[in-house]
């Protein structure tokens, strides 16, 4: 088994109360997410608690993500820990931090810490798309 931490940071050009409230709804990040297409069968919101049960449609694929969020400090960070997780992950945590730079500019740092059964520069390699994808998606939306 690998196990790995991969980080990306966004810089959002909008107060952190509207990018924290953005992120407060599991709704966004299926909005967010152009591949692969997602489909929320969870919670729609974002609470200590709340499941997130995504279907995941790679065209010829289709697999089921199941998550919880295990923590969340408003305006600050929430984090979501994988519970039932599609090949090749084994475990799966996933801090979305939030910091004000100015009154009108917001960083968001993904941390992910993963186990998974092909090695870490792999996953990182895919991380590393999915979350640009996100970064590029979120402009039409903050």
């Amino acid at each position: 088994m690998f196990s790995g931490t991969f980080y990306f940071k966004t810089e959002i050009n909008k107060p952190i109360k509207d990018v924290w409230e953005f992120f407060q709804t599991n709704e966004n990040l299926v909005a967010i997410t152009g591949f692969p297409k997602i489909t929320l069968l969870g919670d729609k919101d974002v609470f200590e608690g709340s499941h997130v049960h995504l279907k995941m449609d790679f065209f010829l694929v289709k697999l089921d993500w199941q998550g919880e969020i295990t923590k969340v400090v408003p305006e600050a960070y929430f984090m979501d820990e994988g519970k039932k997780l599609p090949f090749p992950f084994k475990e799966w945590r996933h801090v979305h931090a939030f910091k004000e730079l100015s009154p009108s500019k917001t960083k968001m740092i993904d941390r992910v810490e993963f186990s998974s059964y092909v090695p870490a520069p792999l996953i990182k390699a895919m991380l590393i798309g999915m979350f640009s994808d996100r970064k590029r998606q979120l402009k039409k939306y903050l």
